[in-house]
């Protein structure tokens, strides 16, 4: 995504109700920011398979409500078991919400699926469908991801709904981290998904209509044809997101056992304080040129990572940032500030050319790194990008994968911490709108998290003062001969144009 976001950015230089009774009770800052020091249980989700047995769940459980909101949903194996839980669900009386952003290198929810979705009693709605051209709002993306069951009880953190996401895919996997959260603060987070789900840049899927010919000339006849075959390959595949699949149901099995043991491994722990914090929905460029206003209005998560840092680190505090990116933003230039100002000691976890989806990243984090090496309380991990064996998969070819971090997790000290979905870039500081859940008081939601990170960075390459390999390994020793030559073309325009990393 983030390479064509430069390719777009040179187009770019030539060229409304549901209000639920929980939200009616709640003030408008409340929606996007809420505190709260009553009873909260939280559990921490390590594990792909794990996470993804905790969405089904949560959907079977579901009495009244389900709301889905992600950046990517595809239509594959993960996505086909959701559907399928979602549509039992409908069936139910439940009401089932899906929001999804429709920016068109991620986007796969077509009108089309949206059609079969309507006919089984499901809502699916698009989050900013702005054309490449409009400078003013393409930009700005809705990198959330939340589910919220009866208002009750809600998952966040950096999954999306895809494979990739849930331990699934023979290509390309992602560890990741996501919190479940029952108490107060769910209120909020409902309230902010009905924020968004009624926004102005949201659009309600087209009707799909049959392609007709206006004309008799051979040309328009012989591409109406290709357009109707088009037309009917497209329902057929909405249709058979929902068939029952052999394969599909023998992963299900797998999720329903070894993923609900993996689940339960982690205990669910009461949290004393509690914070969730969204970005607000709506931004356009022309509001961010006002970068004060727009922060104050907008960039609502930022101001909450800021007094969590404030509040939480301490200079005998270890600070653990575990992020897909590192490159210029708000938070990597705090970071360099307390390492020149204090004595707290600073570990990162990111990825390293060999494990990362993003090659212009890497490209612009081998310079961006030397710039925390040098200090003494700074320590960097980059993931090798092999599986780090933590939990059981469904298959050896899923194992033999590439694997990176998509995890956006920052843990303040021994008992506070924070999962999300910002990563530590360009984007998350200023462009998408994001969302956390923060804790503090639990040293036993800490662990389980400090302990996963742990486990990640043993399977990676600490980075000497240099930026190189402690060991003096050869850091590009498993990267093709492609991926490095990319690595190297990619290094200077992504340097230029890292504010839109």
């Amino acid at each position: 995504m983030k390479v064509l976001t430069i390719a777009f950015f040179f187009m770019f230089l030539y060229s409304n109700s549901f209000l639920s009774a929980t939200e009616a009770s709640l003030n408008n800052s409340e929606i996007y920011q809420k505190t709260s020091t009553s009873k909260h249980d939280m559990r921490v989700i390590n594990s792909g398979i794990a996470s993804l047995y905790a969405r089904v769940d949560m959907i079977r459980r579901a009495k009244e409500s389900i709301d889905l909101e992600s950046y990517i949903f595809n239509p594959d194996t993960s996505g086909r078991i959701i559907l399928k839980e979602l549509v039992a669900a409908a069936k139910r009386g439940v009401k089932v919400r899906i929001l999804v952003d429709k920016f068109i290198t991620v986007f796969k929810m077509d009108e089309y699926i949206a059609q079969e979705l309507k006919k089984n009693n499901i809502e699916l709605r698009y989050y900013n469908p702005a054309s490449l051209l409009k400078i003013s709002s393409v930009q700005f993306r809705n990198h959330r991801k939340l589910m919220v069951r009866d208002g009750e009880e809600a998952i966040t953190g950096g999954r999306n709904i895809g494979d990739e996401y849930f331990d699934l895919s023979e290509d390309f996997n992602f560890l990741d981290r996501d919190v479940t959260v029952e108490g107060e603060v769910v209120k909020s987070m409902q309230g902010s998904f009905n924020q968004f789900w009624n926004s102005k840049l949201v659009e309600i899927p087209k009707e799909v209509k049959v392609p007709e010919s206006r004309t008799i000339e051979v040309q328009d006849i012989n591409n109406n044809e290709q357009k109707i075959k088009e037309h009917r390959k497209k329902l057929n595949f909405a249709a058979s997101l929902l068939y029952p699949k052999e394969e599909d149901d023998k992963v299900l099995a797998f999720i329903d056992n070894y993923g609900k043991e993996t689940f339960l491994e982690n205990n669910k722990y009461n949290c004393p304080e509690v914070a969730f914090a969204s970005d607000k929905e709506g931004a356009s460029f022309f509001q961010a040129l006002n970068t004060t206003k727009y922060n104050e209005k907008y960039r609502l998560l930022q101001q909450e990572i800021d007094k969590w840092m404030d509040t939480k680190i301490k200079d005998e505090n270890d600070v653990v940032v575990d992020t897909p990116y590192f490159l210029s933003s708000s938070l990597s230039d705090r970071l360099l500030n307390y390492l020149k100002k204090k004595k707290t000691k600073i570990k990162i976890f990111t990825n390293s050319l060999a494990s990362t989806d993003a090659i212009h990243v890497a490209s612009v984090f081998s310079d961006k790194i030397k710039s925390f090496t040098p200090f003494s309380n700074f320590k960097a991990y980059v993931y090798k990008g092999k599986f780090s064996g933590e939990s059981k998969l469904y298959s050896e070819k899923i194992k033999t994968s590439t694997w990176g971090t998509h995890a956006k997790t920052i843990v303040f000290n021994d008992e506070s911490f924070m999962v999300g979905t910002y990563n530590v870039d360009n984007r998350s500081s200023h462009y998408n709108t994001e969302m956390a859940i923060f804790c503090s008081g639990s040293p036993k939601l800490a662990n389980d998290v400090k302990k996963n990170i742990s486990l990640r960075m043993y399977n990676s390459f600490g980075l000497n003062s240099e930026a190189e390999p402690d060991d003096c390994t050869d850091l590009y020793k498993d990267v093709s001969k492609t991926k490095k030559a990319l690595f190297y073309l990619l290094k200077i325009p992504s340097t230029l144009f890292e504010f839109l990393l």
